[in-house]
Order: C-alpha cells, then structure tokens, then sequence
C-alpha cells in the first residue's frame, strides 16, 4: 500500500498515521493530494523553514493533530555529511532523520522518537570523538513564519513568490526558470498559477502557502493571504 492509501485509510477509519521525513516536494505533493481526497493533515519539522517534515494524517473530527518528534545534540560534530553518514552506519533510516542544525561547537539533528537511541550512542562522527545529549527542540528556534496580505495582478507563483520572500519579480522568475520551484512537489512553470491551499517552496528561499484569496481589488488587482515560511 502506497503512502497516500495508507495515510488515507487511517484517517477515514479514524486514526492518526504519519509519514517519516519527507523531501520538500514529495510532502507537498503527498499533502496536497491528500487534501483534495479531503483528509485533514499536518506538516511539521520540527523547527520554523524546515526543509524535511513529517506529514500527519488525522479523521474529520479530531481538531488537529501532529507527530513528536525529538532533537539531539551532537558536539563535536562539524560536518553535517559525516553525521548523516555515521546515522547511516549506526543504522538509522534516511526517513527517521529531519533538518541538522549547524551550531558553534556541534550539531543538533531532529528525528523520530524511535531513532534517538542509535543517536544517543554515538560516539564518533567523522572521525572525530562526540558526545550527544537530547535537547529541547524550542531551543533550535530558527527562521520565521508569519502571516502576510499582498496584492497582486494575478496568482501566477513568479508574481505571488516575489511578494512573499520580497525580493524582485525578475529574481524570483529566474528561479522557476532554473526548475528551482515547485508548487503542490511539482516543478513549477513559468504560467503557474496558485490557488488557495497550495503549497510553492523555492530553493534557497523557503516556502508559503495561500490561505485565502480575498476578492479583487477597485483597480482589478487580487488581494491574496500567505503563510510565509523561512528557514
């Protein structure tokens, strides 16, 4: 059973199901094609921008719900290919394993619970002898979200984008000319159009989402809700 099926029978038979960590694209493909089934789901990382999130499926009548996730931090750690590498060796599947936080002296990573004991047990990353401890993940705060009200001539993701990250129409189009945005985990055309619920990430800038086009403006232009996400 495939991942939509599986996460859609749970959710019509009333229980909770979640992914492991997920690809920018493919949780934002598998969520919206959730979504158009009608199935309530959650998507988190872990910390504000994440890159690979887990996506809870959850029934109709529960008000939300979203999946524990754990943070680890390794000192002594300083490349994050090493400590991806040495989760590798310990055992760890790529889809227990979150975003890695660079800090001064180490690296914190975010998993699913059921990985934090191979983490716990390292002893060596990259060479390099480490010692790791479970952290609160409120304290990897990185990154911002916020809500945002643009208006725009149209809900193509090249005019929508460059409001959000608020930077020039002209960069943004180079990024969804470069294959660099996706909308819903597909690649993103240059005629891409957004509507409400859908998801566009760009590479290197973060994500949003369209909470709500509000009508059109005196002038013909659209008013248009985002949820902004930067890393």
């Amino acid at each position: 059973m495939d991942e939509f099926r599986r996460l859609e029978a749970a959710a019509r038979g009333g229980r909770v199901a979640h992914t492991g960590f997920l690809e920018p694209d493919d949780a934002a493909s598998l969520s919206a094609r959730l979504k158009g089934a009608g199935v309530s789901v959650d998507a988190e990382g872990g910390v504000t921008g994440a890159r690979r999130r887990v996506l809870t499926a959850y029934p109709e009548h529960i008000p939300g719900a979203s999946t524990t996730l754990a943070a680890l931090y390794v000192g002594g750690a300083v490349s994050e290919g090493d400590l991806l590498a040495a989760l590798n060796a310990a055992g760890v599947d790529k889809e227990d394993i979150g975003d890695v936080v660079p800090h001064q002296d180490g690296l914190s990573v975010i998993v699913l619970p059921r990985a934090k004991d191979a983490v716990l047990r390292l002893s060596h990353v990259g060479g390099r002898p480490v010692s790791v401890q479970e952290t609160d993940l409120s304290r990897l705060a990185r990154g911002r979200r916020r809500r945002q009200q643009v208006i725009v001539p149209s809900l193509r993701v090249d005019v929508l984008g460059a409001k959000a990250f608020r930077v020039s129409r002209a960069y943004f189009a180079k990024g969804v000319a470069g294959g660099r945005v996706s909308l819903n985990g597909s690649v993103a055309g240059k005629a891409s159009n957004a509507e409400a619920g859908d998801e566009v990430y760009a590479e290197g800038l973060g994500r949003f989402t369209v909470l709500e086009v509000q009508g059109e403006t005196r002038k013909g232009n659209v008013k248009v809700e985002l949820e902004v996400e930067q890393g």
